[in-house]
């Protein structure tokens, strides 16, 4: 009796933690259905020059993982579609899975890159259990592509990630406590046909709600800003 009592309770537990689970996962942005977010991109000197409009396409449910399928389209100051994309977002309970494509950098300079990133599916983590001083993994990501026309390849790689504090971050669409997260982007562009390599190291910092999705990212270089990326609206 004492058995099966002790095996009904651990049921319930299970079933109350999977539940959990999910009430937690599918507070995330990218995992409510028809859910539509916008990012607004900034220059350094903080004047807007574009905006990435992200939408959910599908969510899908299986006994460990949520994930959604989503379209990006990147247009410039005055509405005008510059390129579009898509995009994975995995969610275990454990840990936050973003496809890695999302952390292509926020230069204005590099906006008309219209990049592809093949059927490799390549995620960075962020750990349910985040606490500020803890070091997170990074990645690597091969795309290829066309700017203005010329054919070029692309080694996107993030590294050195760490939890440096956390924060309140306000912007037009609310107010969230975040965890700032600091990162090197080293991004190498290889011209097809040419023997001009671009070489572009980057520090970065984004600011990642827990239960919500990353509300801002801001890049800069010897010192110097290159760009921020905020959202600035969001409705379901």
């Amino acid at each position: 009796m004492k058995k099966k009592m002790f095996l009904a309770a651990s049921l319930v537990l299970a079933a109350q933690l999977l539940y959990g689970q999910q009430q937690d996962c599918k507070s995330y942005y990218f995992l409510q259905n028809n859910a539509e977010v916008e990012m607004s991109i900034y220059d350094g000197n903080g004047k807007l020059v574009a905006k990435n409009i992200e939408k959910v396409l599908n969510v899908n449910r299986t006994a460990n993982v949520i994930s959604s399928n989503f379209s990006t389209t990147l247009k410039d100051e005055n509405g005008k579609d510059l390129s579009t994309g898509k995009g994975k977002f995995k969610c275990t309970g454990a840990e936050i899975l973003l496809d890695m494509q999302m952390a292509m950098p926020n230069i204005p300079q590099l906006q008309n890159m219209k990049m592809e990133g093949g059927s490799d599916e390549i995620f960075i983590a962020y750990p349910s259990t985040m606490k500020e001083g803890q070091a997170l993994p990074g990645g690597e990501k091969e795309m290829r592509g066309n700017m203005n026309g010329m054919e070029i390849s692309m080694t996107l790689k993030v590294s050195d990630r760490k939890v440096v504090g956390k924060e309140k971050v306000t912007t037009p669409a609310g107010t969230w406590e975040c965890f700032k997260i600091a990162y090197k982007l080293g991004l190498s562009v290889q011209m097809m046909g040419t023997n001009f390599p671009m070489d572009l190291d980057v520090n970065a910092t984004e600011w990642f709600a827990p239960g919500f999705g990353i509300v801002k990212t801001d890049t800069e270089r010897g010192g110097s800003m290159l760009g921020s990326m905020k959202i600035t609206a969001f409705k379901k």
